[in-house]
């Protein structure tokens, strides 16, 4: 009995390591805030921090200032992704009016080197206080977020909240979702339960 449950268990940490999803190690993070509908101006408020290691903490902040030829106030959005789930934090830092925002981690790159991007959704929550729906896009190594409000008679504020967005990625040779640790765990309990009756068919 106890060498079953040993080679159920086995078989189960065996399958363990391809449920995880890809970690994302590094890459390009920036933002850029304007207003180029009303104003003539001579371009975004950018930040910016360049081959950002993600995991030790938030990737763009305030520190990260690039240029702001325009002189605009405000527009400080912090970047946070989380290394463990893939889970990207927009936290806006105050309530200063745009027409345009725009988040970028470009150059990314996995602890795998077979690894792209295939998804990027709104989890929850919204930087605008008029609730402006995000742009999304993405490549096979790059996400891009967008508020715009597309006119010359508007502008949003940031709120000083954050909205969450999750980054989904897949193996380009092997392009079928990897499954959810809870499918895992079901798939071990199985096991098990077929060791078990195997054992009681024997006796």
């Amino acid at each position: 009995m106890k060498n079953i449950m040993k080679s159920a268990v086995a078989g189960l940490f065996l399958i363990l390591p391809f449920a995880v999803n890809a970690t994302i190690i590094s890459g390009d993070f920036r933002t850029e805030s304007d207003l180029p509908y009303c104003c003539e101006d001579g371009g975004p408020l950018v930040y910016e921090n360049l081959e950002a290691s993600v995991g030790a903490g938030v990737e763009l902040t305030s520190d990260n200032f690039a240029e702001n030829p325009s002189s605009w106030g405000g527009g400080v959005v912090h970047m946070d992704l989380d290394a463990t789930t893939n889970i990207l934090t927009l936290d806006s830092q105050d309530d200063w009016d745009f027409e345009t925002f725009d988040a970028w981690i470009s150059n990314i790159r996995f602890d795998a080197a077979d690894q792209i991007i295939t998804g990027l959704s709104l989890i929850s929550g919204n930087l605008t206080d008029i609730g402006l729906t995000a742009i999304l896009a993405f490549t096979d190594n790059s996400i891009h977020i967008a508020y715009d409000t597309v006119t010359d008679i508007g502008t949003f504020n940031f709120n000083e909240t954050q909205a969450l967005f999750q980054i989904t990625t897949s193996s380009d040779t092997n392009p079928n979702p990897v499954p959810a640790p809870a499918s895992i765990a079901l798939l071990g309990l199985g096991l098990v339960g077929m060791a078990l009756t195997r054992k009681k068919k024997a006796i």
